[in-house]
């Protein structure tokens, strides 16, 4: 009885322990946030091709004081459409710099996350931290039906049924950015570098029982 009582006192600590790291995260995430905006930036816009342009709206940009802003866009008012930057230490071809694997993932443990359930059934959710440099990216991608599109020097693009991803800078440090597709997403992917910055973008369906066409981001982007 002694032992067992010892042990559930030691449970409650560390439960305190955490839910106080995790109140302090959270407000210091809140004081960091900005007003959310609702147009599509000159950066955005210049990643789209311009006889595309026309079909896309923004829903809303996630603003901060200490990292760039995460936008939320609307594509023929049929799919939804994610971008995130992601700031590189070197200028390196992005072959050398993103790597994929098959892994089911989660959110890493003691670490606040800004969310945006921008679909009713996917959630879109980053560590709010600084902005930080990197010189790799690791992409989990668990789901079905994954195909690999391109991978250069510039570009790498993936087309998967998703249930959720996760995006890391170091092998076994921190998720950066993760997503949630409840069951199952349709899902576009692709990453775009341009210069010491990488784009990623995700665009999914409006609805869970709706098809994306594969490369869909690709030809958005290249006309």
């Amino acid at each position: 009885m002694l032992v067992t009582g010892v042990c559930l006192i030691a449970m409650f600590v560390e439960v305190i322990r955490k839910t106080s790291i995790g109140v302090k995260g959270v407000k210091a995430a809140s004081d960091n946030d900005l007003p959310l905006t609702q147009v599509i930036t000159r950066e955005d816009s210049t990643l789209i091709n311009p006889k595309y342009i026309g079909r896309v709206r923004s829903h809303q940009n996630v603003n901060s004081k200490v990292m760039d802003p995460v936008s939320f866009l609307y594509v023929d008012d049929t799919y939804h459409l994610v971008i995130f930057k992601i700031n590189l230490e070197t200028d390196q071809p992005l072959k050398e710099i993103l790597s994929s694997d098959i892994e089911n993932s989660q959110r890493s443990d003691g670490e606040t996350y800004s969310m945006v359930d921008f679909n009713g059934f996917s959630r879109f959710e980053w560590r709010p931290a600084p902005t930080m440099r990197t010189r790799k990216i690791f992409l989990s991608l668990y789901g079905d039906s994954l195909s690999n599109g391109i991978l250069n020097d510039s570009i790498g693009s993936y087309h998967l049924l998703c249930k959720n991803l996760s995006i890391k800078y170091e092998k076994n440090g921190l998720v950066q950015v993760f997503m949630t597709g409840g069951e199952i997403t349709p899902s576009d992917l692709l990453f775009l570098k341009r210069g010491k910055i990488v784009y990623f973008m995700l665009m999914t369906t409006a609805k869970p029982d709706s098809a994306i066409p594969p490369n869909i981001l690709y030809e958005l982007l290249m006309g």
